[in-house]
């Protein structure tokens, strides 16, 4: 097995310098944020009765975080358009936020058409090419950034850019309460915290080889625990789930059962900044999963804000999926099914 510290041979299998993008989160978020909130918008745009954010796999990340860190605080409706189409409702008097990493996601160039189509108020956040060009030619305003703090190019890889970048527009627009300086301690802790995530990582990742990791959260965490599952799936090469309590306490314990071969490794998110019914619900899961033999990892989300504890949990599965892949020898950076898949659509 690799040497987990041995950074030489870390780098031959890592060729794309993928390890630099997951340790410069923090100042992805810091650029997104400092970037965002010098953007101009329209008034029109800070008075629109609800907004559904278009994005796919990485692009969409924002959405879930933004749902679970402002759920009971955003002041319209708020929804994620996860294909090609609009919602229904979707008018004149909403606002369209097409949310992709790279610029030619077909889905948001797709939803981009149709929120012309109904005179909805536009705007966009990513890096460049077509979605950049067609907010150019139509006049719309957009957080266009340069990705220096990513040089793997993935988008699951820029997660500061497009999370930090859709909650900066927002703020910028008065729909959720979130300041400069709240953003600011989030990242100081984080920056602060990122040797002692690392080394937790690659504990965890250890423990994770051949095993189906399945992510339970809650509350805040929950747009964690959906980004996790898909670092798991991109970066590791290695099947994952997640579950959200209170949820998974209706129906998934029963499936604990079968398949009797154990090969499930559960990743409880813990945080002491959960509602108390929720702590209550967390230990008895763990005590649930225990008795049906399943190993649990107990991960203890740090931060004294939710936005800290959301950024810890970030960068920490950030940092396990890494570790995993280069366990695996697998190139973290590479994704070839997702790549053959798009070439054979195409």
């Amino acid at each position: 097995m690799i040497d987990l510290n041995d950074n030489q041979a870390i780098a031959q299998i890592d060729k794309a310098d993928t390890y630099s993008s997951v340790s410069s989160l923090a100042k992805q978020c810091k650029q997104a944020w400092d970037e965002t909130q010098v953007l101009r918008f329209p008034d029109a745009y800070k008075n629109v009765q609800n907004i559904a954010l278009c994005g796919m796999g990485g692009s969409a990340y924002a959405a879930y975080f933004i749902k679970a860190l402002f759920a009971n605080l955003i002041r319209v409706p708020f929804t994620l358009a996860n294909g090609y189409n609009l919602p229904g409702y979707i008018d004149q008097n909403s606002l369209v936020l097409l949310s992709s990493y790279s610029g030619s996601t077909e889905e948001i160039l797709s939803c981009a058409q149709e929120a012309v189509k109904r005179s909805a108020k536009i705007a966009a956040v990513t890096s460049g090419s077509k979605l950049a060009e067609f907010t150019k030619a139509n006049n719309f305003p957009a957080y266009i950034f340069n990705p220096q703090y990513n040089l793997s190019q993935q988008p699951r890889l820029g997660q500061g850019y497009m999370i930090l970048g859709h909650m900066g527009v927002l703020a910028r627009l008065g729909f959720i309460p979130l300041t400069t300086e709240d953003v600011s301690s989030a990242v100081s802790f984080l920056e602060s915290e990122n040797a002692k995530i690392e080394k937790e990582a690659k504990k965890i990742a250890q423990k994770l080889m051949e095993k189906i990791p399945v992510i339970v959260a809650s509350e805040h965490l929950s747009g964690n625990a959906h980004t996790m599952r898909n670092q798991f799936n991109e970066t590791a090469k290695n099947f994952a789930a997640y579950a959200i309590i209170p949820e998974l306490n209706h129906h998934l314990m029963e499936g604990l059962i079968h398949p009797t071969e154990r090969i499930l490794s559960f990743l409880i998110l813990n945080s002491m900044l959960y509602s108390p019914i929720i702590q209550k619900r967390n230990a008895l899961t763990r005590e649930v999963i225990t008795k049906n033999n399943i190993e649990v990892i107990d991960i203890q989300v740090e931060g004294q804000t939710q936005l800290a504890q959301i950024l810890y949990c970030l960068a920490l599965g950030g940092y396990i999926t890494f570790y995993l892949a280069i366990l695996y020898g697998q190139d973290p950076n590479a994704v070839p099914w997702v790549d053959y898949f798009k070439e054979q659509l195409a």
